[in-house]
């Protein structure tokens, strides 16, 4: 079974609030549902920044792991999330929306011309597993295990 890390702080955008100061906001499904919210388009084009920023963040990690030699997901697949949480404040239901930038960071990365994820499709992705495994407040992170239907 193959597997990848990647750390909580890559779906972290900063963000200024109402007084103007910058935080570090996690985008999960609630915050991605107010972002859509700003009138007249804004909210798109900055969930679509937010969306290239979280997945230039991941891209490293795959990148790295394909030079390590684990090798590219093929069809068929079964992947399994292990959530390590920060703390107890955000539903995993709100975390498990950001597989899709998980996925769409896969199918952009390459190493010498090959591929990670070719596609996220039916195809390629045919089930996905979530599990809270705690708190860690050091090390926040989501482990990806996958396998597909020949065993790889």
């Amino acid at each position: 079974m193959a597997k990848l890390i990647i750390p909580l702080t890559a779906f972290m955008i900063p963000k200024r609030n109402k007084q103007g100061v910058v935080n570090s906001v996690k985008i999960t499904l609630n915050e991605w549902i107010d972002i859509h919210g700003v009138k007249k388009g804004v909210g798109r084009r900055i969930a679509a920044s937010y969306k290239s920023r979280i997945q230039a963040k991941i891209m490293p990690y795959v990148a790295q792991a394909m030079v390590d030699g684990l090798p590219p997901i093929d069809k068929d697949t079964k992947f399994h999330f292990s959530w390590y949480f920060p703390d107890r404040r955000t539903d995993l239901d709100n975390w498990t929306f950001t597989h899709k930038f998980i996925f769409d960071a896969f199918q952009a990365s390459s190493v010498r011309g090959r591929v990670f994820m070719p596609n996220d499709n039916l195809k390629y992705v045919v089930a996905t597993y979530d599990d809270f495994m705690g708190v860690d407040k050091n090390n926040p992170r989501v482990e990806i295990d996958w396998s597909n239907e020949d065993g790889g």
